[in-house]
């Protein structure tokens, strides 16, 4: 079960670009090698394994140039032999760019990319692997940005490194690059015009919305993306535009099947999303720039589902990886199926990835 209120233990990163080398060299996993690199000729090196938990064999703190690339020597070691590593997981944090931890794309041809962006791990490399990965420093100076990597025995969640971590809970490598003195992120970001339809019996509409990466998801993309789902749309009869937690989701959107049902997702792994009707205004919601302004002004989300939405309706909600947030209603189509759809702005507090206690 998905755990609510986490404690909120690290921010997380980007990527730009990278390699990868490894002492084994009779897997899948060769598109990831550069057999002219030499990982004991870096001068960074994280180590990640089921002995080292706190240690400062798992983090690096670098200060380059910007606009530069750090090569840094990447360890990873399991001793559970029901647990083996099989995706690596990244998500990203660029300081300046205030939006929190996002998950990082992965250039294509570099492995194999799994629907949810993770990639896969095969062969001896399930048990331990030597990675060396080039990372691009910030491109501005006084810019900050940092990786975090960790593997998986499963499908896992970019927002809960605890889950179907194939080390440990709190099993994780952090790479920090500053260019010059570096900055504090403020977890603050804003977006628009997300448009989530009003579900199609089949799942084949894009009713959900991920507060994470911004993107919206159909329910029969399934179990790969479910862990991204926040909140959906819903138009009903007597309740008309609404709006639901992922969990809480009402049967009657997906002809009378519940979203584990359409998705083949368990209930128990559904994100829950709490709302609130907020008496704030649209000027106000305009007037609100920074996590810590928009943090004070939050008192009300505590259902899974808020109904009746009107334009112009402020509402207030609060995830359970606990980012906060504003939701400006700004057009609705009322309406079922094809035609249903809403439009909204949105306004949110992104806090670090969250991790089991």
């Amino acid at each position: 079960m998905k755990i609510f209120f986490k404690p909120l233990l690290l921010s997380t990163i980007m990527i730009s670009a990278f390699t990868f080398t490894s002492c084994n060299s009779e897997d899948a996993n060769d598109i990831f090698r550069d057999d002219d690199m030499n990982p004991d000729d870096n001068n960074y090196q994280i180590i990640v394994n089921p002995t080292n938990a706190g240690s400062s064999d798992r983090t690096v703190d670098i200060t380059a140039n910007a606009a530069s690339t750090v090569d840094v020597k990447v360890s990873y070691s399991t001793d559970d032999d029901n647990k083996k590593m099989r995706r690596i997981y990244i998500t990203k944090n660029v300081f300046s760019s205030n939006e929190g931890p996002q998950p990082f794309s992965f250039p294509d041809g570099i492995g194999e990319k799994k629907a949810d962006g993770s990639i896969d791990l095969d062969g001896d490399d399930k048990s331990s692997f030597d990675f060396t990965f080039t990372f691009n420093t910030p491109d501005n100076p006084n810019d900050v940005v940092q990786y975090v990597i960790w593997t998986t025995n499963n499908r896992g969640d970019y927002r809960d490194i605890s889950d179907s971590n194939s080390i440990a809970d709190n099993a994780y490598g952090t790479v920090t690059i500053t260019a010059g003195n570096g900055t504090t992120s403020t977890g603050f970001k804003e977006f628009s015009q997300t448009i989530l339809a009003a579900p199609l019996a089949d799942g084949t509409s894009k009713t959900f919305v991920s507060v994470f990466n911004n993107e919206t998801y159909k329910i029969s993309e399934g179990i790969e993306t479910s862990a991204l789902w926040d909140f959906g749309y819903f138009f009903g009869l007597n309740t008309k535009a609404s709006f639901y937690s992922t969990y809480d989701f009402p049967q009657s959107g997906f002809g009378g099947k519940s979203v584990e049902e359409v998705s083949g997702v368990s209930q128990a792994e559904l994100n829950r999303c709490y709302f609130g009707l907020s008496s704030k205004t649209s000027a106000d919601f305009d007037a609100i720039n920074s996590g810590s302004s928009l943090e004070n002004s939050l008192t009300t989300a505590s259902d899974e589902r808020i109904q009746g939405l009107k334009e112009g309706d402020i509402v207030e909600f609060l995830d359970q990886y606990g980012n906060k947030g504003l939701i400006r209603v700004t057009d609705i189509v009322e309406g079922n199926g094809t035609n249903g759809k809403i439009t909204f702005d949105v306004k949110v507090q992104i806090t670090a990835i969250p991790l089991k206690s």
